[in-house]
């Protein structure tokens, strides 16, 4: 399937029309969780305004001389260093590797990626360029996308986004953002599955197995099922699918007064659109119920327990009685 082809199914004319008159949404997309890490208290009233709480915690290089720093700012500014040292080691392999392993470093995905673009910096960057012109040629059916050789996991992700025009890092935390929009978009139309199309899959965090407080990326439940991202062609398609689809909500009519318009560089308003779903998609929390609640107080305070290492115990009844009060609380006509 093209783009052009993919944009013009029903189910994504709908859901482009329903989220670009939707961005500016005050009700529709606040959320909120607890930072497992720092556990920091985290929320947003908006899509616009998760943007303007985002949060990465990158380092520093100094061969491209840009300081480490947290803010959406900072990162734009990083990202556009580490793009244009990308494309200026075009055709030079040992360059690639480097280039693309500094994207690794500031991602925090060094893990097997840099020992990879290592192992395979021969022919790297022929490589990267015939994959970068099949992915700005908007067809997910292209051989090179289709190969059992072509790596593209959540690593690749982010020098691809680099490197073509247009196109978003597509993440665990993103996916589970964008897989959270589908779901809204799905309650707001009464469909009671997820449409084929827009099953945008999720992949789970990193986190240990035995973790006290889970972070939630699937955006499944109450019936609405979500497939699991798998690397490869598969995450290469789906990337693609993602970035047609808000590419295409942000050029809507509709999304003409949205604030997401006004984003200037280092950032632009794909890229800003990218970073709200990064950090609704942190943690989904309960909200696989009842989609418009949040955490009450009392269980976000259980969290930020398990945060400082303070685990209280959740009683399965304890639990059931939070959900079913969220459900009545989102059936109350408002």
């Amino acid at each position: 399937m093209n783009c052009k082809t993919y944009l013009a199914l029903p189910h994504v004319i709908a859901f482009t029309r329903w989220l670009a008159s939707e961005l500016e949404s005050p009700v529709l997309f606040k959320h909120q969780y607890v930072n497992r890490k720092t556990g920091v208290h985290w929320s947003c009233s908006s899509l616009y305004n998760a943007f303007e709480h985002y949060r990465w915690n990158h380092p520093g290089n100094a061969r491209l001389d840009f300081a480490p720093g947290t803010s959406a700012f900072s990162n734009g500014k990083a990202l556009a260093a580490l793009g244009k040292d990308l494309v200026a080691a075009a055709g030079d392999d040992a360059r690639s590797a480097a280039a693309a392993s500094d994207v690794m470093r500031w991602g925090g995905v060094t893990a097997h990626n840099v020992d990879w673009l290592q192992t395979n910096k021969v022919g790297l960057a022929s490589m990267l360029q015939t994959i970068v012109a099949a992915l700005d040629a908007g067809d997910e059916r292209a051989s090179v996308l289709r190969s059992d050789q072509l790596r593209f996991n959540a690593g690749m992700t982010k020098v691809y986004s680099l490197l073509c025009k247009d196109f978003i890092i597509y993440d665990s935390r993103v996916a589970a953002g964008l897989g959270w929009l589908v779901v809204k978009y799905c309650h707001a139309h009464g469909l009671v599955k997820v449409p084929r199309d827009l099953c945008f899959p999720w992949a789970k965090a990193k986190e240990d197995k035995d973790a006290l407080a889970p972070k939630r990326r699937n955006p499944g439940g109450d019936g609405f099922k979500f497939t699991g991202l798998r690397s490869g062609h598969h995450h290469a398609m789906w990337n693609l699918r993602a970035s047609w689809v808000l590419s295409a909500v942000l050029k809507h009519p509709d999304a003409a007064g949205s604030r997401f318009q006004q984003v200037a560089a280092p950032n632009d308003p794909l890229r800003a659109m990218e970073a709200a779903l990064f950090m609704i998609g942190y943690d989904l929390g309960q909200e696989a119920e009842a989609p418009y609640q949040e955490y009450s107080a009392e269980f976000a305070e259980k969290i930020l327990a398990a945060a400082r290492g303070n685990f209280v115990e959740v009683s399965a009844d304890d639990l059931i009685a939070q959900l079913d009060d969220m459900l009545a609380k989102a059936r109350v006509p408002g």
